[in-house]
């Protein structure tokens, strides 16, 4: 067994005891869920709804939902995983709410909108990556970019780049099978390594920047959330 397997398995026997904490009426353990997965969580809602306050309040929902529904967790996946999809649901929802339509991303093929994201434009006049050393700025060039893929492409990209996630949870959340997540997420990277060379390597793991006052934020809202829920 791999240290990583290893490390795996200690985080899956972990997430297993605090579960079993909040469904044994310690409210006070989801706070260990939260704090764990917040900024992973918020990157993928973010990658939905492409706006900072709107996936909060989405990781927000998603948390209500859990909760509500902790007892239909039964352990077959990693903890990550059915948060992770919960996450998206709540996101895609969102912007159903927002939009008036059912029909507000895609995931089906994206290769007859590739032409539509026009890419080279919107990277077109904003610093090179010569100019702009600092981290920060690097990391903005790369959420520009990362948001302007098509819907089913970005998706996969922040599943499998960002997060880290395997192919086949990726495929299991986005409901799409193992062969298009690898062929889409093949795409996506020549797609921003058109614009940004080498900085989706080095330094994809750093975008949608997730500080302590945005997961002090969202962990406060989904307790005050829960507390008038009970008096009401």
């Amino acid at each position: 067994m791999t240290r990583q397997e290893k490390s795996d398995n200690y985080t899956a026997a972990a997430d297993m005891d605090i579960v079993k904490q909040v469904l044994d009426g310690d409210l006070n353990a989801l706070e260990l869920i939260m704090r764990r997965y917040n900024q992973r969580l918020y990157r993928i809602a973010r990658g939905v709804v492409q706006n900072d306050m709107d996936a909060e309040d989405v990781v927000q929902d998603a948390y209500i939902h859990a909760y509500e529904n902790l007892g239909q967790f039964q352990a077959k996946g990693p903890l990550f995983v059915w948060l992770a999809k919960i996450t998206l649901n709540e996101a895609l929802k969102h912007l159903r709410s927002a939009k008036g339509t059912k029909n507000s991303i895609s995931f089906d093929d994206p290769l007859h909108t590739e032409e539509a994201n026009h890419m080279a434009d919107l990277i077109t006049g904003l610093p090179t990556p010569e100019q702009d050393v600092a981290r920060k700025e690097l990391h903005r060039l790369l959420e520009t970019a990362i948001g302007s893929l098509p819907d089913a492409y970005r998706m996969v990209f922040i599943f499998r780049g960002v997060e880290e996630m395997s192919v086949e949870h990726t495929a299991e959340c986005l409901d799409i099978e193992p062969a298009t997540v690898k062929t889409r997420y093949h795409r996506a990277r020549k797609l921003l390594q058109q614009q940004l060379a080498d900085l989706v390597d080095s330094h994809a793991g750093g975008v949608y920047s997730f500080d302590g006052i945005r997961c002090d934020r969202i962990v406060s809202g989904v307790f005050l959330r829960l507390a008038n829920r009970n008096r009401s």
